[in-house]
């Protein structure tokens, strides 16, 4: 009895409050569709998945939360060498991701990325404790929006990820091959930063 009368009594203080029980609560803020959906990177193949999305989203979230802060890219030596000295000097995350906001300013149609094969399967996979290594094809295809045909760039690549606190991240892209006649990704990358 005692205890009905206790329940009754906050209740009824909730109530005279002006809170009730099944008030409904404040609507989350919708998710910013410019950065595309991101997939908690409990595994190191997750990282593409998230490139892949911060690539072809208006924002570059997703790809920046995917790059270790010691992040660097690496050209193939054919591709160094047809730009500027210093070009791909001191390739920091920073610069990728001045670069990566520079492309979306020039390529305003679709963009798409794939890593690995049709499969998303790499030529090497070496996953150990806290690191991988995915040796692969790479393929981004680029368009400028104005209806003109799109771009690809594409190549062979070694891409090192590690586990961080805040789970997997790509520390290092290494362009290590062509893929026919298409450019690479470190002649696009060249292109815009020897631009500057």
């Amino acid at each position: 009895m005692k205890r009905s009368a206790v329940i009754a009594f906050i209740l009824a203080a909730l109530l005279a409050g002006g809170g009730c029980l099944f008030e409904p609560r404040e609507a989350q803020p919708p998710l910013d569709e410019s950065e595309g959906d991101w997939v908690v990177p409990k595994t190191p193949k997750d990282v593409f998945l998230n490139l892949v999305t911060g690539l072809s989203s208006a924002g570059n979230s997703n790809y920046e939360r995917s790059l270790a802060d010691e992040f660097t890219f690496t050209p193939r030596d054919q591709d160094r060498s047809n730009f500027p000295d210093g070009t791909f000097d001191e390739w920091t995350k920073e610069v990728e991701l001045e670069i990566l906001t520079r492309i979306k300013g020039d390529y305003q149609g679709e963009r798409t990325a794939e890593f690995g094969d049709e499969n998303g399967q790499f030529a090497r996979e070496d996953v150990q404790v806290g690191w991988a290594e995915y040796e692969g094809q790479y393929r981004w295809t680029l368009d400028p929006g104005d209806g003109s045909e799109p771009e690809v760039y594409a190549g062979t690549a070694v891409f090192y990820i590690e586990e961080k606190t805040s789970g997997w991240v790509l520390v290092r892209w290494e362009d290590i091959d062509v893929i026919g006649s298409y450019p690479t990704s470190g002649n696009l990358r060249g292109t815009f930063r020897a631009a500057n």
